[in-house]
C-alpha cells in the first residue's frame, strides 16, 4: 500500500532521522489501519494496535516476556481508536469498505424515503445493493426482489417527526432496531473469524431480527446464510486517502529520540501518550523501568 500517513514536511524529515527502519514502517503502518478503519485521522492507538499486532518487532516481544497479552492489549486499544466499528466486550470489528458504503446509503434511503430513522428495511436493502455481482445474481436466481422492500413504506415521516439527514454522525438517525442488526452482524463476522462486517453480514443479521423483511423481498435467512457461506467477507477494495496525524499524535511523533525502535515507540505511550493508552500499559504491568529493561534484549527484524 502507498504511503499515506500525512505530515508536515519538517516532522517527516525528523522521523526518517530519528527512526529505525522498522520502526518507521510500523508509523506508516498506522495510517494503514486507520484507513481500514475508515478514521478521519491517525491517531496513537492506531500505531498501538499495529505494534500488538506485528509479531516480530521487539515491542510485541517485550510484552510476551512481560507475561501480558499482545492480542488483549491491541483489542483494548482498538476500541479507543478512531474509526467506524463496532466495540463489544469480546472484540472490536471495523465496517469494510461495502459495509460503510452501505450504511451511507441506509441513510440516504430514509432520507429520500422521508423518514425519520434508519431501519432495518433501510439496512437490508442497501446491504442486498452492496454484494458482488454473482451473489447478486444468485440471489435473484433464488427468488429474492429487494424492489419489495420499497412498498408499503410511508412517504412521508409520521406526525411530529423530522426526516433523517444525510449529514452529521453517521449512526445519529439510526433506529435502536437498526442498531441492534449492526451488533448482530458484529456477532457474524466475529464468528466466521473475519476481521470486518461486511454486506453479507449487515443483510443476514437484517432477516434474522426481523423475518417480516426478509417476506417482503423474498429471501429467507435460512436461504441467504446457505448463499453467504464462506463468501461473506467483502472483496470491496478500500478507498486509498491520504490521512493527516491527530494533535496528539503529532505532539507523540515530534519528540521521539534518534535510534527509536518499536519498544522505544512503546515506551513513548506512557511519556507523552494519550492517558487512556498510558493507564493501559499500566493495567498490563508494562511499566516504563520494565521497558527500559527490555531495550536491552529485544531488538527489531531488519527492515
Amino acid at each position: 500500500m502507498e504511503r499515506i500517513l500525512e505530515l508536515p514536511e519538517d516532522l517527516r524529515r525528523r522521523l526518517d532521522q530519528r527512526l529505525e527502519p522498522y520502526a518507521r514502517a510500523l508509523v506508516e503502518r498506522s495510517a494503514e489501519l486507520a484507513l481500514e478503519l475508515h478514521a478521519d485521522e491517525v491517531g496513537a492507538e492506531h500505531l498501538l494496535c499495529v505494534l500488538m499486532r506485528d509479531a516480530d518487532c521487539a515491542a510485541h516481544r517485550a510484552v510476551l516476556h512481560a507475561f501480558a497479552d499482545p492480542q488483549t492489549l491491541g483489542e483494548e486499544a482498538l476500541a479507543l481508536a478512531a474509526g467506524i466499528l463496532i466495540s463489544g466486550s469480546a472484540v472490536s470489528l471495523p465496517f469494510s469498505e461495502g459495509s460503510v458504503r452501505s450504511l451511507a446509503r441506509a441513510r440516504a434511503l430514509a432520507a429520500q424515503r422521508g423518514e425519520a430513522q434508519v431501519l432495518p428495511l433501510h439496512l437490508l436493502s442497501a446491504a442486498l445493493s452492496a454484494l458482488p455481482a454473482d451473489l447478486c445474481r444468485e440471489l435473484e436466481e433464488a427468488g429474492c426482489e429487494p424492489q419489495g422492500l420499497g412498498q408499503g413504506r410511508p412517504s412521508t415521516p409520521p406526525p411530529g417527526e423530522a426526516a433523517a439527514p444525510i449529514r452529521g454522525s453517521l449512526f445519529a438517525n439510526f433506529s435502536e432496531a437498526a442498531k441492534k442488526v449492526l451488533s448482530a452482524a458484529a456477532r457474524l463476522a466475529r464468528q466466521e473469524h473475519i476481521r470486518s462486517i461486511g454486506p453479507a453480514h449487515l443483510a443476514l443479521a437484517c432477516l434474522l431480527d426481523e423475518p417480516e423483511l426478509g417476506r417482503a423481498c423474498r429471501l429467507t435467512a435460512a436461504r441467504a446464510r446457505m448463499l453467504f457461506r464462506g463468501r461473506s467477507e467483502d472483496p470491496t477494495p478500500l478507498a486509498l486517502r491520504a490521512l493527516p496525524a491527530d494533535e496528539a499524535f503529532l505532539g507523540f511523533l515530534a519528540g521521539l529520540a534518534e535510534g527509536t525502535t518499536s519498544l522505544g515507540l512503546l515506551a513513548r505511550f506512557h511519556a507523552a501518550g494519550p492517558p487512556e493508552l498510558a493507564r493501559l500499559l499500566a493495567h498490563h504491568r508494562l511499566a516504563p523501568p520494565l521497558l527500559e529493561r527490555a531495550a536491552a534484549a529485544f531488538g527489531d527484524p531488519q527492515a
